[in-house]
């Protein structure tokens, strides 16, 4: 089972249509979005995968019209964090910017995958038995990228978009 793992759009279309056109290149059906979106309009582009999205510290503002287009678009309630269960693995998304919240996810023992974003940077290592991915910011900047997570093969895929 392939997921589709992605941060921080910041409503860069041009990268986001990269990131999808890979996605759906490699038939992921089931997409990550560890918050950052920053304006509704974004979840269009998400619409054709089963989605998990939360808010990022940058779409606070935004998130009742978020929410909104959420529900018009079928897509799950977007919230500050999200538990879901994939392939018999216990998942928690968050976008990261609550270090306390982090900490305390990760010293539960819990999970077995935190997604979250906030850093723009990408991170794939086990902590506490728990893999903890942040697979970098979507936006164009020194280095855009997305993930894949194969959860069968434990083994996470970073894409860097301004290659493409």
């Amino acid at each position: 089972m392939l997921i589709g793992l992605m941060s921080d759009t910041h409503n860069d279309v041009d990268f986001i249509l990269k990131a999808i056109d890979i996605f759906k290149e490699k038939n992921i059906k089931i997409l990550v979005h560890a918050g950052d979106i920053t304006s509704f309009r974004m979840l269009d582009y998400l619409k054709d995968f089963d989605c998990y999205i939360v808010l990022g510290n940058g779409d606070e503002i935004d998130s009742e019209d978020i929410n909104t287009r959420a529900a018009s678009l079928n897509i799950r309630p977007v919230k500050s964090s999200i538990e879901f269960e994939c392939s018999g693995k216990l998942f928690l998304v968050f976008h990261g910017h609550n270090v306390p919240q982090f900490r305390a996810a990760v010293a539960s023992g819990r999970y077995d995958y935190i997604i979250k974003g906030h850093t723009h940077n990408f991170e794939n290592y086990v902590s506490n038995d728990c893999r903890i991915i942040n697979p970098g910011a979507v936006y164009a900047h020194d280095e855009s990228s997305v993930a894949i997570l194969d959860i069968e093969a434990d083994k996470v895929e970073k894409i860097i978009l301004n290659d493409i």
